[in-house]
């Protein structure tokens, strides 16, 4: 039988429907898979149990990985801002009776996306690496609603797929890349929240020209709608996270960018303070540039023009015309905010961020690090905080081209007299001047164009994130609070900057969310290496420990697999963890986590003392109000020295700038009775800080928590940062002293031995030249006249000298034997031996007495001889008595003659 054709027609018509249908429901699960939000999606089931809220209760769903996660999307945590509420402050949400099914994600808050239509244009703006990621992200915030306070919740379940026993931290995750658009839909917490043993949780938040726009009139705080969306979310969660198994007292609020600046907001804020117990701030925080709007009255205007709402802008308020306009309308609002600033952004209201009131943290040396304004973005020392930065925070300020081919030192300059002309207020040229000579490369005359590309990147990533940065961590720790300093240096994939190593901003978030661990690390649809794996464990492991107990040095549970083909892959080499040291004000201990994790200290000492100490000192107004605000102006003001949009230069001092906050109050002094005067840090003191290499230190006090493990805190207390710089200082002063005292003494002992040989070779010297020559051991008798001589050392002399008179002597000759003969002979000439004792005179003789005078012929020296013994040398002249002394005549020869001549005769004979 044949089938008519008019059958055929419609059957194959039927077929190529099918397969279209089969081919988009393949594109759609590929779309899924590869996508940042979906990957946990593919398979899931609802879960059996129903957790009662304080609104109504609610069913998630069971993500199947292992350990599995139960995720409840889409939970309402407000009353949707329409309508009459719209520029208001967020309501309660409505009860509902009925199980909610959470399971789907609820449309992003309306937003104005970056365009990337024409991929060549886009490449003039964005790098390479961010165009990919908006193309990825831009199709998951395409359904837009102003109903979208919802939140996402992140779970963790055991092994056997049952509930926790114990109370469960959580970790609110503040999305950041613009304050006009994103959301936290994008992120998935599965990993994070099964490996870590966390609750994650997700939050949207109104943005752009509906969350950041001062509606209200002069003194009302109508505006920072985004922020008060926020500290809702953080109210919800303290009322009901315990129903899902979590420890309300243990919330940490992360934030990345944009997002980081609001949690650093949160955390001081007096309203929200006490809604949450951790930060972590990733690439950002409240002090940047780019974080506040410094003149939300610029916006306000900008909105009623376009808009069509005129009015005063003191006087009236905003909200009820732009409660009557379309979304459509609203969203047409474009901005041109000068670069490197914000355009919708919080502002100071006075209720949720205050003008600062009170003092600057004490100091032992008041710097500009303490005393510069912003130092009250830092007084949450009470909650415990992380920081985070990555090698090149500027890597969106420039173009794919600018990235990929570099510039010249012409452009270096038109970027950086932008930076400076939208960032600073005073002193510009010698801002310019000193980050245009600090940094410049002056060992390479002949500068190329990659060496200007890197040298720029570091400035600004230095200026407008990572010293802010730096500052509250700094800040922090000298209030006493407990920080952590993490540089993320870890980079995957091809580089968008040729030539350069290191991460760049926005490189850290898929390591903390678990991204390299979904798949096989062998297979082709993963462009993630083995060590990114490890990489990622690390980092989910230290940042987990950190929301559970503060620490991220605490014992961490065991890594789970992601699937089971990963189970092997997994077990081949675990993740090493060093211990990571808290980051003081005198050390400044980070870690540093690239090819390999390890410790280090003082990240860029040098470039942070420019932005932290000398720039702050540079941008001060001038004494006095005669100085007029031309002074601090630029010369240039033509198009061609800027690259990008500039505000104008002011002609008064603006009013938003706060002065230089009064150093802490030091002990006063009264004098005379007059009010006492606290002493302020002299000139030489801010100079002296002004050109130091590092942050100055600090003699804060370190308490140690008693809920850390005994093993971290053997190894905290180890570490040298806990002994104090004075007492380390005086233990080098005294050890010194020491030393020195020692080798004086030694030098001392030295010179008195050598001092002592030589008075003994001197008295040898002249006791030699006193005597003629040692002969004889006979000693001059101990009996002598009384009051003349004092014996001291006994000495042998050969002598040949005449006696002395025997009147000089009491008694007679017996009395005196071997002493000279009394007779004398003056023609006998003998020699004689005797020795002599040495004397020396008590005083001066009595007028009458013998004392040796030469004008005296009867005063000689006594002479004595032994007659009753003869020498074997003694020889008898012929003409000479040998038995019998005689006395020398006057005019003879002095001994040392007679005894030569008598040695020649001895020769003779």
């Amino acid at each position: 039988m044949q089938i008519p054709d008019t059958t055929i027609a419609p059957r194959r018509a039927d077929s190529v429907t099918a397969i279209f249908c089969i081919m988009w429901v393949v594109i759609v699960v590929f779309s899924i898979e590869k996508s940042e939000a979906g990957v946990s999606f593919l398979v899931h089931k609802y879960s059996t149990r129903i957790v009662r809220t304080k609104y109504g209760p609610l069913r998630g769903i069971i993500l199947h990985i292992h350990p599995s996660v139960e995720a409840f999307l889409g939970v309402p945590y407000a009353t949707p801002p329409v309508g009459s509420l719209r520029y208001m402050p967020p309501v309660t949400p409505s009860l509902w009776r009925t199980t909610r099914l959470a399971d789907r994600f609820s449309p992003v808050c309306p937003q104005r996306l970056p365009d990337i239509s024409n991929r060549s244009e886009a490449l003039l703006e964005f790098p390479k690496g961010q165009l990919l990621h908006l193309e990825k992200i831009l199709p998951l915030l395409a359904n837009q609603s102003e109903d979208c306070l919802y939140l996402n919740l992140y779970v963790p379940r055991t092994a056997t797929g049952g509930e926790e026993s114990s109370l469960l931290p959580c970790l609110v995750y503040v999305h950041g890349e613009s304050y006009e658009w994103s959301s936290g839909n994008v992120y998935d917490g599965t990993l994070l929240a099964s490996m870590g043993k966390v609750i994650v949780v997700t939050i949207n938040f109104r943005l752009g020209v509906l969350g950041f726009v001062k509606t209200g009139t002069k003194g009302s705080t109508q505006g920072n709608f985004g922020l008060m969306d926020l500290m809702a979310g953080l109210h919800w969660l303290r009322e009901n996270l315990s129903a899902f198994g979590g420890d309300p007292q243990r919330i940490t609020l992360m934030g990345h960018g944009t997002g980081a600046a609001l949690v650093n907001f949160i955390a001081v804020s007096p309203v929200a303070r006490e809604l949450l117990h951790r930060v972590i701030l990733l690439s950002g925080s409240g002090l940047s540039p780019w974080a506040l709007q410094r003149d939300p009255l610029w916006v306000k205007r900008s909105v009623a023009e376009h808009t069509g709402c005129h009015g005063d802008l003191l006087e009236d308020d905003l909200a009820p015309c732009l409660r009557l306009k379309t979304l459509d309308q609203l969203l047409s609002i474009k901005l041109e905010p000068p670069r490197f600033l914000p355009g919708f952004a919080p502002f100071i209201d006075g209720t949720i961020l205050l003008n600062p009131t009170g003092a600057p943290p004490s100091s032992p040396s008041p710097s500009s690090i303490v005393t510069t304004p912003g130092f009250e973005l830092a007084l949450f020392s009470k909650l415990d905080l992380l920081l985070s930065v990555t090698t090149s925070e500027s890597y969106l300020d420039l173009s794919a081209q600018d990235l990929e081919f570099g510039f010249n030192d012409t452009k270096r300059d038109r970027i950086l007299r932008t930076y400076v002309r939208n960032s600073y207020y005073y002193h510009l040229n010698e801002i310019f001047s000193t980050l245009k000579n600090e940094y410049t490369d002056w060992e390479r005359p002949s500068l190329n164009l990659m060496n200007v590309r890197d040298t720029t990147l570091d400035l600004l990533s230095d200026g407008h994130t990572v010293a802010p940065l730096i500052r509250i961590g700094y800040l922090h720790a000298l209030n006493g609070g407990r920080t952590f300093f993490l540089h993320f240096q870890h980079h995957n994939g091809p580089k968008d900057i040729p030539m350069r190593s290191g991460s760049v901003r926005g490189d850290d978030l898929p390591f903390i969310f678990g991204l390299p661990l979904i798949g096989d690390s062998s297979s082709s649809n993963n462009n993630y290496s083995r060590g990114d794996v490890l990489a990622s464990k690390t980092l989910i492991n230290y940042v987990s420990n950190f929301i559970r107990t503060g620490d991220p040095n605490t014992e961490s549970t065991d890594s789970p697999t992601v699937e089971a083909n990963n189970q092997q892959r997994d077990n081949q080499q675990e993740p090493s963890m060093p211990f990571w040291d808290t980051y003081d004000t005198i050390n400044q201990f980070y870690m540093e986590l690239g090819s390999r994790t390890e410790r280090k200290d003082h990240y860029r000492g040098h470039k942070m003392s420019l932005w932290l100490n000398l720039i702050p000192q540079l941008h001060r107004a001038s004494e006095g109000d005669e100085v007029s605000m031309r002074h601090h102006h630029f010369q240039e003001e033509d198009e061609q020295y800027y690259d990008g949009y500039v505000r104008p230069q002011l002609k008064e001092k603006p009013r938003f700038v706060q002065v230089l906050a009064l150093p802490p109050e030091s002990p006063s002094v009264s004098i005379s009775g007059t009010t006492p005067l606290a002493a302020l840090p002299p000139k030489s003191d801010t100079a002296l800080q002004a050109i130091t290499t590092e942050c100055p230190p600090s003699n804060a006090t370190y308490v140690v928590s008693s809920n850390r493990n005994s093993n971290n805190l053997i190894r905290r207390l180890a570490n040298s940062h806990f002994h104090s710089y004075t007492t380390a200082l005086t233990v080098t002063i005294g050890v010194g002293c020491f030393l020195l005292l020692l080798n004086i003494l030694i030098f001392a002992g030295i010179y008195h031995q050598k001092s002592r040989g030589k008075c003994k070779e001197k008295q040898k010297t002249e006791n030699e030249t006193a005597s003629c020559s040692t002969s004889s051991g006979e000693t001059f008798p101990k009996t002598h006249p009384p009051n003349r001589y004092e014996p001291q050392q006994t000495a042998s002399y050969e002598c040949q000298r005449p006696p002395y008179a025997c009147a000089d002597y009491p008694g007679t000759c017996a009395d005196y034997p071997g002493a000279c003969a009394c007779e004398t002979s003056p023609q006998t000439e003998v020699r004689i031996v005797a020795d002599y004792p040495l004397r020396e005179f008590k005083s001066s003789p009595k007028r009458g007495d013998c004392h040796f005078s030469p004008k005296r012929s009867d005063c000689h020296p006594p002479d004595v001889t032994n007659t009753t013994q003869k020498q074997p040398s003694d020889v008898s002249h012929p003409n000479q008595n040998p038995s019998s002394g005689i006395l020398r005549p006057h005019g003879q020869a002095t001994p040392g003659t007679t005894k030569k001549r008598v040695q020649i005769q001895e020769i003779s004979v």
